[in-house]
């Protein structure tokens, strides 16, 4: 049986692209960029007023000591002033505005005052440059601004706009497909009996790949009936992804490493150390990866964190995210040899640290209510003491 590293190694292998399309800027968030995106022109494109003040020639302060001026016009944001300033003049200029060719300071309207007609500045010393960004100090022209595969967030957005990209390359989704099984389990809106549960389930998966932005094509629930299932996977199996629930374990009905292999999908492996979601079963075909995952709802939020979104992850082509260490501010005894994962939240008022949530096993339909993630106890550590650090992974 695999451990929780080695079948994140294997499944990282399945990793695949799946193909490049161009979206327009407003549908581009939460993609992942295709291309290296460079900077179309210098930025900023001129010397920029970083204040409202007005410009002045250094020279003219320090070395002439000449403290009042005459304002000769008045240069805002998205014009331009290309006449010669005169010794002891100078603009009025706004943030923003292009710093005119002959001055080389911005005085900020704070530090000046009106005396007649004249504008007197009541500072000592001002340096070259002050309050001006200069030409091309954020970026060069051609000087690569965002690489491939890197997560569209409001920051990139901003920059893309910034660099009017108005179209974006961006790697294109999978299509996914969720099969929930089980006779017990039913559609939510349906009557149950006292021996029936609702699917929740395939509601989780689909939330999962909705933070991705990715939307679920085929989704279908089935009894545990061979030919049912058979059918119902040969039309999954359509897709880049293939998600089930239940029927991988080791029980009479438990019928889809039977099914998986019918329909030629190729085991990688079944069952890892870990706990909850030890039976799951990961396959592949030319064209599609399968993962069958445990029955129990814990099991399955565990699987899409811990398992599929770092294959989402390589697939894109970003980095792995790493575990935030924080400290453990709970006790807790291991119930397996395996590495466990549990539902905790963070705490900031009396103590700062992760506190764990009290559960009552994989099959606990509230577990994981108000938690902030899930925390590892690792194989090697038979409890976890107060203050000891641990690894977190946010949802």
């Amino acid at each position: 049986m695999l451990t929780v590293h080695e079948a994140l190694e294997k499944i990282k292998q399945l990793a695949r692209n799946f193909g490049e399309e161009t979206v327009p800027l407003e549908e581009a968030y939460g993609r992942v960029i295709s291309e290296d995106v460079f900077s179309d022109r210098d930025y900023p494109p001129f010397n920029r007023a970083t204040m409202d003040g007005i410009a002045i020639n250094v020279e003219d302060f320090n070395s002439k000591n000449i403290k009042e001026y005459r304002a000769i016009q008045d240069v805002f944001a998205g014009s331009s002033f290309s006449d010669k300033i005169p010794e002891g003049q100078c603009v009025k200029i706004m943030t923003g505005a292009p710093v005119p060719d002959g001055t080389n300071a911005v005085v900020r309207i704070e530090d000046v005052e009106q005396k007649n007609n004249k504008l007197g500045i009541n500072s000592e010393f001002i340096k070259p440059d002050q309050n001006i960004a200069k030409r091309g100090e954020d970026l060069k022209k051609g000087a690569l601004v965002l690489m491939s595969s890197t997560l569209i967030s409001p920051a990139e957005i901003s920059s893309l706009a910034v660099l009017g990209k108005s179209q974006v390359k961006v790697f294109k989704q999978p299509t996914v497909a969720i099969i929930s099984t089980g006779n017990e389990v039913k559609p939510i809106d349906v009557h149950l009996s006292s021996f029936q549960i609702r699917d929740s389930n395939s509601y989780t998966i689909q939330a999962f790949f909705k933070k991705w932005g990715i939307q679920v094509s085929f989704k279908r629930l089935v009894k545990d009936d061979k030919e049912s299932l058979l059918v119902t996977l040969k039309k999954a199996l359509e897709h880049d992804i293939v998600i089930t629930s239940g029927g991988v374990s080791m029980g009479d009905a438990d019928f889809l490493p039977e099914i998986f292999d019918r329909l030629g999908v190729r085991k990688v492996f079944h069952k890892v150390q870990v706990k909850p979601g030890k039976p799951i079963w990961v396959g592949e075909t030319d064209s599609s990866v399968v993962f069958g995952l445990p029955g129990n709802p814990v099991s399955v939020q565990v699987a899409c964190k811990v398992f599929i979104e770092p294959f989402l992850r390589k697939s894109f082509g970003l980095n792995d995210v790493l575990a935030i260490k924080l400290p453990f501010i709970s006790i807790r005894n291991k119930r397996t040899k395996f590495d466990e994962f549990f539902p905790c939240r963070v705490e900031t008022k009396e103590r700062s640290g992760l506190k764990a949530i009290q559960y009552n096993g994989s099959g606990d339909i509230t577990a994981t209510l108000g938690s902030d993630g899930i925390a590892l106890h690792p194989a090697a550590q038979d409890s976890l003491e107060e203050g000891t650090l641990i690894e977190f992974f946010p949802w």
